[in-house]
């Protein structure tokens, strides 16, 4: 159902691994609107549980961000950043997948902007070299590769050699490709003539206001990483691309209250004309991964699983969800989640600093969130 383990770009020992499996809490029910109180209840919640889970998991850090009624309630951070520092809300967290939702919005809205067409063949700008004498590299567009239809693998170097290369005819399968949303930044870049990293900080991280978020280092990034960790207690080094070397699909680094103000923009479909919108929330044309939900009662179960153009769609009988959740099991690593309702205007973002047992965290964190959500349901029959 999910996309397996896969070396990432950069680094011959890191792998990443996206679960893009979650749902709203609590969905099938009416929600009562949040008040002052009830985030103070819950903000206290988190201060009694969070710090001991991070121990009972072996985790360093945790942020926690809840968006109710289209704003951001309440944005945590807890534990430590790095060896005897505490984590604070200037602490900056490896997104890991978490990444391409950025990347694609960044690229929907030049597309808004009518800086380039999502279906226009990207041949015409930009081929990389490796594929230079294969005819399938005409096929691909910007919609196929943010919807995993790109052909190509996760990353080049898996079991390529090093080289990319199409694993099936674009558009013709559904195949989970970091590679894809690396290629369509280089795509963007040649089309538009400016590097990417600029483009992004137009488009998104300045509109939204993520004054904290780079794809690449930076001066203002000194001491504010949230150092990997791993259930060894063993610290390891955060994963951070040179200057201008960034990835479209990973490493993005940014703060909690970032993301969330991100992901309230999202909802809002701020950027976007209606057309792009309204397109962004349909499940992408075409093959999707398979499927299949064993909960027992069923209530928990969505009813389909789509991909959509840099989300993951839920089906419910009350409207889709979309979600994201990303790992990095390179040494310490990281584990990421967010899920959003954008007709209820509500959502949660969970960013970590610890692989090793992120899953479990993210998922007690959430049942102190949202407690008896559907969300930790299905991922915990997930395994």
């Amino acid at each position: 159902m999910f996309p397996q383990p896969a070396t990432t770009r950069r680094l011959p020992t890191p792998r990443i691994f996206t679960l893009a499996c979650l749902l709203l809490p609590a969905i099938a029910c009416a929600r009562q609107p949040v008040t002052p109180a009830s985030t103070t209840s819950l903000a206290a919640r988190l201060d009694r549980r969070a710090p001991a889970l991070l121990g009972e998991h072996g985790v360093a850090s945790v942020g926690v961000a809840l968006i109710e009624d289209g704003r951001v309630t309440l944005a945590k951070v807890y534990g430590q950043q790095a060896p005897g520092v505490p984590a604070t809300d200037a602490t900056l967290f490896n997104l890991a997948s978490l990444t391409k939702p950025v990347t694609a919005e960044i690229i929907l809205r030049l597309a808004s902007a009518g800086a380039l067409s999502l279906d226009e063949p990207m041949a015409r700008y930009w081929v990389d070299p490796d594929i230079a004498t294969d005819p399938r590299r005409e096929r691909l567009t910007a919609r196929i590769a943010l919807n995993h239809q790109s052909g190509f693998p996760n990353w080049r170097t898996d079991g390529g050699g090093g080289r990319l290369a199409f694993r099936f005819d674009p558009g013709s399968a559904f195949g989970y490709s970091g590679e894809g949303y690396d290629y369509v930044g280089r795509f963007v870049e040649k089309r538009v003539g400016r590097d990417f990293e600029s483009l992004a900080q137009q488009y998104v991280l300045g509109p939204v206001g993520m004054t904290n978020t780079s794809y690449s280092r930076r001066g203002w990034m000194r001491d504010r990483l949230a150092i990997p960790m791993d259930t060894g207690g063993r610290w390891a080094q955060p994963q951070v691309s040179d200057s201008g070397h960034w990835s479209g699909a990973n490493n993005l680094m940014t703060t909690i209250g970032d993301y969330a103000k991100f992901v309230v923009s999202v909802m809002n479909g701020d950027g976007l004309t209606k057309a792009m919108l309204a397109g962004r929330r349909l499940p992408a044309a075409g093959p999707h991964p398979p499927f299949a939900c064993k909960l027992e009662p069923p209530m928990p179960c969505p009813r389909a699983l789509n991909f959509a153009l840099g989300w993951v769609r839920f089906e419910y009988e009350r409207g889709p969800v979309f979600a994201f959740l990303g790992m990095n099991d390179r040494p310490g690593g990281e584990r990421t989640a967010v899920y959003f309702d954008p007709a209820r205007k509500r959502g949660v973002v969970v960013l970590t600093n610890g692989m090793n047992n992120g899953q479990r965290l993210m998922l007690d964190v959430l049942d102190v969130v949202d407690p008896g959500s559907p969300v930790v349901a299905f991922l915990r029959q997930r395994g």
